[in-house]
């Protein structure tokens, strides 16, 4: 596979998986590109890494972590500034993003342990085979599937447990 494909094949798996995580388009691009640019400068200074798609997801987890960290820093500021915690109305992506369906699975996905959220969006929205998504975590390939599996066992009964808008 050469660099071309391999980040045309990735670039919507990272946005996928950027935006499961932080649930704001415009950060998971931006971290979904910055993995792809790392990925991209690698390949060409020292050939293809041993697994592209575990290097970009590695790289744009770390982007993801680093940017949600400081918009947390610098929440109270922005609230002062807009202010004093007024939200401008949500762009059509947010409130697509807020359907009803949609919004309560990402809501228990936010609920579950982060290690067992970490493991199930590498694994589903990621794509990421077993030993590239366990490289990933920085675990075991057998404790990462149990990860998962925890995850998807918790994501069902959440789920379960909750009503759907008009089961009430």
């Amino acid at each position: 596979m050469d660099l071309e494909e391999t980040l045309r094949e990735l670039a919507p798996r990272l946005l996928r998986y950027g935006l499961a995580r932080c649930g704001d388009p415009a950060l998971a691009e931006e971290a979904a590109q910055e993995g792809l640019v790392a990925l991209a400068l690698r390949w060409r200074r020292a050939g293809p890494p041993e697994h592209a798609a575990g290097f970009a997801f590695a790289v744009t987890r770390r982007r993801l972590f680093r940017a949600l960290a400081r918009r947390r820093l610098l929440a109270p500021l922005a609230a002062l500034r807009n202010g004093h915690g007024r939200h401008p109305e949500p762009d059509p992506e947010r409130r697509a993003l807020s359907r009803a369906d949609l919004g309560r699975t990402l809501g228990a996905i936010r609920r579950l342990p982060p290690h067992e959220r970490e493991a199930l969006l590498l694994a589903v929205v990621g794509e990421l085979p077993g030993d590239e998504a366990a490289a990933v975590a920085g675990v075991s390939r057998s404790a990462f599937k149990m990860r998962v599996l925890r995850a998807r066992r918790r994501l069902q009964a959440a789920l379960a447990q909750e009503p759907r808008d008009g089961d009430e």
